[in-house]
């Protein structure tokens, strides 16, 4: 329906243009319709011209942004960025190397106090888990034989 309408009119302004131009050719004068169109023309190549103008304007702006500005303050921001972190990061490493959770009052860690009580002969490095607990079960004094161990 819509298909059919556009061809409509398009004839319609063919036809028109041509009636026209036959009778301006016969009266040798122009007529309004082709004055007036001629004016629209004028009109259009300046509007046209405008829209270029703006439209290449724009896209170099949009190329501008995106292609030095966004990558200058990214940068910007990128290297703020890191100099807080690193700020923080001092700050905090001065705190921990003061910390009381890094410092033992006794000196020594756990596992040298195991080392040395291994060492006095309260257990041995190459005894299995089953002779230790056989060894501490009659070891400690208590009324546990071998045999009840088991």
């Amino acid at each position: 329906m819509i298909s059919i309408t556009i061809f409509a009119i398009s004839g319609t302004a063919l036809i028109t243009l041509i009636t026209a131009k036959s009778i301006e050719e016969k009266l040798k004068k122009q007529i309004f319709l082709s004055s007036w169109i001629a004016k629209w023309d004028e009109h259009a190549k300046v509007w046209y011209h405008k829209v270029l103008r703006v439209y290449s304007e724009g896209k170099e702006k949009a190329a501008l942004f995106f292609n030095k500005k966004i990558r200058i303050h990214s940068k910007n921001i990128f290297n703020k960025l890191l100099v807080y972190l690193k700020e923080k990061r001092e700050r905090y490493e001065s705190n921990m190397r003061n910390s009381r959770l890094l410092k033992k009052p006794d000196g020594i860690s756990e596992f040298f106090k195991n080392m040395s009580d291994i060492e006095k002969g309260n257990g041995s490095i190459d005894e299995t888990f089953e002779d230790a607990r056989q060894n501490d079960a009659v070891g400690l004094g208590s009324q546990n034989t071998p045999e009840k161990v088991k």
